[in-house]
């Protein structure tokens, strides 16, 4: 193999490699804006659950205290 085709076959394993790394790179973008959203409606629905769970605990105590108090 001539010195030409050498640098030719490395210019081509270069290009392949640069447009692997290129569309990795632009994948993890694309996947890290769809991660940030699914975090953020995990968030509200976090934030939701604990809300739920705190009204419950609420109603708990109340019956409770209802219960020992008055029964």
């Amino acid at each position: 193999m001539s010195g030409d085709a050498l640098l030719l076959v490395g210019v081509a394993a270069l290009a392949i490699y640069t447009g692997v790394h290129w569309e990795r790179a632009r994948r993890a973008v694309t996947d890290l804006r769809h991660g940030r959203r699914r975090v953020n409606g995990l968030k509200q629905t976090v934030a939701r659950e604990r809300g739920h769970v705190a009204i419950i605990t609420v109603v708990v105590v109340l019956t409770l205290y209802v219960v020992t108090r008055y029964g």
